[in-house]
């Protein structure tokens, strides 16, 4: 039976022995992601074969799912063998009356699991979870015609707050940070689902952000914090997004963070990742208008009935 461990901050180190051979950009391959949500999602983690398992409970009425081993590809690009692991994945779900759900990203991810399970899993994609990546430049100069309506919500905040000023945020900010992210929660004409569990992983990001070693921008207007985001480095060419609100009563604040932050932290960096939708139609619609270089895609796999 596999051991399940709490997610802890002194595990990052632990974690990230494996979460640095992830074999593509995915934001749940971040240790900082797995630790602000694991409290939201129950998030737990298992080491089997010296490779690492991350397990939740996303969805009421559902079992607990599983990542594909990460790791299972080694920094020289040799595969491990990932059938003892997964065995004792499906062994544990069937222990407890359950049908094994695994949940990953990687086409490679997907091969591997039917080469060495032919015909046990129906695996689907999960285009809710698909990650967005985009080009840094493209995003800081937002140049050309497709940009345009983007650089226009830039160059209007501009003019309408002269003095706004971009700033760094750290744990200090916290507090302010939670409150416009209240305030923000409090404007919102349809309350979503999910928002106490961001506001906690936001406070969670927060209390932690030395150890997670994550950049905090923000805007400010007349010394108010209008907007902030936060972030790191996944690898030397791609940064990870973790977080970006504003006030909504200051006209272009969205764009301005989203343009500010990548021109003052990321401009070394050649990709950005924003991460996913969550199959929010509005949300899914501002991701497309900025142009996806790339999408990672996302899959769930469920055994056959």
């Amino acid at each position: 039976m596999i051991e399940l461990h709490d997610i802890t901050i002194d595990k990052k180190d632990l974690l990230n022995r494996y979460l640095r051979l992830r074999h593509n950009g995915a934001a749940e391959l971040s240790f900082t992601n797995i630790f602000m949500w694991r409290k939201s999602y129950d998030m737990k983690y298992a080491i089997t074969d010296d490779m690492l398992c991350t397990t939740a409970v996303y969805s009421d009425g559902e079992p607990r799912c599983f990542s594909f081993p990460i790791g299972f590809i080694d920094e020289n690009g040799n595969e491990r063998d990932i059938r003892s692991a997964v065995t004792e994945i499906i062994d544990g779900f069937h222990s407890r009356g359950e049908r094994p759900i695994l949940r990953f990203s990687g086409e490679r991810a997907v091969e591997r699991l039917n080469e060495c399970f032919p015909d046990m899993f129906e695996i689907a994609e999960e285009r809710d979870a698909f990650d967005y990546v985009y080009r840094v430049e493209d995003l800081v100069k937002l140049s050309g015609k497709r940009y345009h309506g983007k650089k226009n919500h830039v160059n209007r905040f501009k003019k309408l707050y002269p003095d706004f000023e971009y700033c760094s945020l750290g744990k200090e900010n916290a507090d302010e940070c939670l409150e416009l992210f209240k305030s923000w929660r409090s404007n919102k004409e349809v309350e979503s689902e999910g928002l106490d569990d961001e506001y906690e992983a936001i406070d969670e990001l927060l209390k932690n952000i030395d150890a997670l070693g994550v950049t905090g921008g923000g805007l400010r207007v007349g010394g108010r914090l209008v907007a902030f985001s936060f972030g790191e480095a996944l690898d030397k060419n791609m940064v990870l997004i973790h977080l970006e609100h504003a006030d909504n009563a200051f006209e272009g604040a969205f764009s301005a963070m989203n343009q500010q932050f990548l021109e003052h932290e990321w401009q070394d960096f050649e990709f950005v990742n924003r991460e996913e939708d969550m199959g929010i139609p509005g949300m899914r619609r501002a991701k497309e208008s900025y142009h996806p270089v790339n999408l990672i895609k996302k899959y769930v796999a469920r055994e056959k009935y």
